[in-house]
């Protein structure tokens, strides 16, 4: 076994581009978010019409019922505010709490499993956290996730959705709505916050391996005409994971969310959320497959076959850490009829503490094994102005929206960086090799410190009844003075929304998106040289409908997206494209009172296009043709019970740019059960879900490196609400 430590500034360049390809990702940047009303379904102001000024209604969060398809009617759209989806000109799905509850999803993989458009990268388990691909580009890792519409660093560690009332998912490019990031999507996770009526609710869970789960879920309002209102949530959980021989998980978070309704049109509110997770004995960077299964060898070969996920083919002793923090602020002001602001803030900082690694692999199972010791912390600051309102001119009624925004990111990084490696064997049976106690140095060199600024303005003009047209424009500027980088980027929207009906609505859309620009490696040519940020340019064509017993939706989309790759000749370039064409479906259907179908599919054809020989016309990397998931629920009559599946099918992909590794396709089935019943009067919910029922093993991919995808497991929960 060889152990050496070193400092980070003395590592080979291969080691330091491929140790750094996470751990230092924050010098790509900070998000501008052009910020959102968070659940603006509770927030929005409106106005009575016997008076002057808006009132601000009550901050309500209400659950969906299972009659209504588990659906919403608003959703937030960042510099447009919240809309009605069905006046929303872009692809965007919204996953409820008690879908999430129904399904006993913990991640961001699991509540997002039914949405065709999304594909798993990785997962929280045998992965750092759960990563995922919207259209077939991947989240970005710094402006994807958002909390109520600010910026939060995320991407590290899971956020606890039992904090959470929504999942929004916005497909398809948002640099106009957000500001910088990739342009497959954006994820917005909805606080709970306070309700009118007391909640009271007690829940807990455990798995077949051994994992135990018990939290609480408290709110309700008090004071004089019931002015202050308050919701609180306590989690915590333990026991072994799903990895046999060693794997351990335990976490604990803890949200209280608060708001004064100073005036009928005047609310402040003002949140917190913690968090630690500490996973053991299988959290790794990734295995990525080569010729040799030596951990010098960066050539991508032909991956092992699947290794089911119960397997354990991490050391033990390694072990993966995050520690979250998480809190905001806002004031929302109705100060007259149609007209309302908002200020908003947001900060979160995240420490990730990993004495975990990567392995390499061949195909016959060879392997090397790395174990890596380092922190990172990282702290963000989002701050978002907004006014919105209405004018009328002829026959034009203007929805307007002027906003600004400012944000920051600050990384850190360990100075000393540990490094060992492990052993090596054959991942049939995986070695069991001595612990180098390897220590995690605290993160003390700032390594990067960016600002971002942003000025925005949108009108949503309702021509008539039947015909919108929105036109909206953001200029953005980010700025790393670390690094020395300073650019500035304007991107524009526009769309025709065209509803025949109350229930039906078809529209086209064009928006833009930014993403920093990219900074060649330290193995190329022209190491560290900074480029200009990227722009994305999306076109798209939709439809939705939405009726008592049924909705339906289906998009067709264009993306052009720059390119970064480094030539043959060692030069790193950004000066290709590559395009995303695809076709989205889907909907849900109750063709009976007792019975609820909803189905997704997603055709992709993506394409590499004006890049380096060896990579023109391949298929972009980590992409699949087709996509597909179905869920279905049953309740028998009146017994209380309610009977429940799922299918979800991922197709085959490249796992590097040159197309010369592909994983083979899969399919995941589920199944379930839940009963509710009445319990001393008050409501109770016991539930019993198998994921993955037929114990499929499959690859999870991202950047070339692999993830063992989750084995079957059992879960069974009950929850009391009083």
């Amino acid at each position: 076994m060889e152990t050496t430590s070193k400092l980070a500034t003395g590592l080979t360049p291969f080691r330091l581009s491929r140790l750094t390809l996470a751990v230092h990702g924050a010098v790509l940047g900070l998000t501008l978010t052009a910020g959102a009303l968070h659940a603006q379904e509770a927030a929005t102001a409106t106005s009575p019409a016997a008076s002057p000024v808006a009132t601000l209604p009550p901050v309500t969060v209400s659950a969906t019922a299972t009659d209504s398809l588990y659906r919403v009617d608003n959703t937030n759209l960042g510099a447009m505010g919240n809309k009605s989806l069905l006046d929303t000109p872009y692809s965007v799905d919204v996953v409820t709490r008690e879908l999430m509850d129904n399904q006993q999803a913990t991640s961001l993989v699991q509540a997002l499993k039914n949405d065709a458009s999304v594909s798993i990268t990785s997962n929280n388990i045998g992965g750092l956290s759960s990563q995922i691909a919207i259209r077939g580009i991947p989240l970005d890792l710094l402006y994807g996730r958002k909390i109520d519409g600010l910026n939060i660093f995320g991407w590290s560690g899971d956020l606890p959705l039992e904090h959470f009332d929504q999942i929004q998912v916005l497909k398809g490019a948002g640099g106009f709505l957000y500001g910088f990031g990739q342009p497959g999507g954006i994820v917005n996770f909805v606080s709970k916050r306070p309700t009118d009526t007391p909640t009271r609710s007690v829940f807990t869970s455990v798995t077949d391996s051994g994992q135990f789960l018990l939290g609480g879920d408290v709110g309700g309002r008090f004071g004089p005409d019931d002015r202050f209102g308050y919701r609180t949530v306590l989690v915590g959980e333990a026991g072994d994971s799903y990895v046999n021989d060693g794997g351990r998980i335990k976490r604990g978070s803890a949200s209280v969310a608060l708001d004064w309704r100073i005036m009928p049109n005047l609310v402040w509110s003002a949140d917190f959320l913690g968090m630690d997770r500490v996973v053991k004995g299988s959290s790794g960077w990734g295995l990525f497959p080569n010729a040799t299964g030596l951990n010098d060898d960066f050539a991508v070969a032909q991956a092992p076959s699947p290794i089911r996920g119960s397997k354990r083919i991490y050391s033990p002793f390694t072990s993966y850490e995050t520690r979250a923090k998480v809190w905001g602020t806002a004031v929302d002001w109705g100060f007259a009829e149609d007209w309302k602001a908002r200020i908003a803030y947001r900060g979160s900082m995240m420490d990730r503490i990993y004495l975990n690694g990567s392995i390499y692999a061949n195909a016959a199972g060879d392997y090397t094994e790395e174990q890596y010791g380092g922190t990172d912390k990282f702290k963000t600051d989002d701050v978002l102005g907004l006014v919105q309102g209405k004018v009328k001119t002829w026959f034009v009624t203007h929805d307007l929206t002027f906003g600004a925004s400012y944000g920051r990111i600050r990384s850190y990084t360990s100075s000393i960086f540990n490094f060992a490696t492990l052993g090596s064997g054959n991942l049939a049976n995986p070695g069991t090799f001595d612990n180098p106690h390897l220590s995690a140095e605290p993160a003390d060199t700032l390594n990067s410190y960016t600002s971002q600024r942003a000025f925005f303005v949108s009108d949503t003009m309702h021509v008539g009844e039947h015909l919108d047209l929105v036109v909206g424009v953001r200029r953005n500027n980010i700025k790393d003075t670390v690094n020395d980088y300073d650019k500035s980027a304007t991107t524009p929207t526009g769309a025709i929304i065209f509803k025949p009906t109350n229930w039906l609505s078809a529209y086209t859309s064009y928006v833009e998106s930014l993403e920093q620009g990219a900074t060649a490696p330290l193995q190329a040519v022209n190491a560290n040289q900074v480029f200009a940020p990227l722009k994305s340019k999306q076109y798209e064509v939709g439809v939705k409908a939405d009726r008592s017993t049924w909705s339906a939706n289906a998009a067709v989309f264009r993306i052009k997206r720059g390119l970064t790759y480094t030539t043959s000749e060692g030069l790193f370039t950004q000066d290709g494209e590559a395009r995303y064409d695809g076709l989205e479906i889907g909907g849900k259907i109750r063709p009976t009172p007792q019975w609820l179908i909803g189905a997704t599919v997603l055709f992709l054809n993506a394409k590499n296009e004006s890049a380096a020989e060896g990579i023109n016309g391949n298929r972009v990397d980590g992409t699949p043709k087709q996509q597909a998931a179905l869920y279905t629920e049953y309740r028998l009559w009146d017994t209380g019970f309610t009977v429940t599946g799922g299918v979800q099918y991922y197709g085959a992909r490249p796992i590097d740019p040159a197309n010369t590794v592909r994983l083979s396709s899969y399919t995941l089935f589920d199944a379930g059960v839940r009963y509710t019943t009445r319990v001393n009067g008050n409501r109770a919910t016991f539930r019993f879900n198998i994921d993955n029922l037929t114990n499929k093993a499959y690859w999870l991919t991202s950047a070339s490196y692999l993830t063992q995808g989750a084995p079957r497991v059992f879960k069974l929960s009950a929850q009391l609400d009083f």
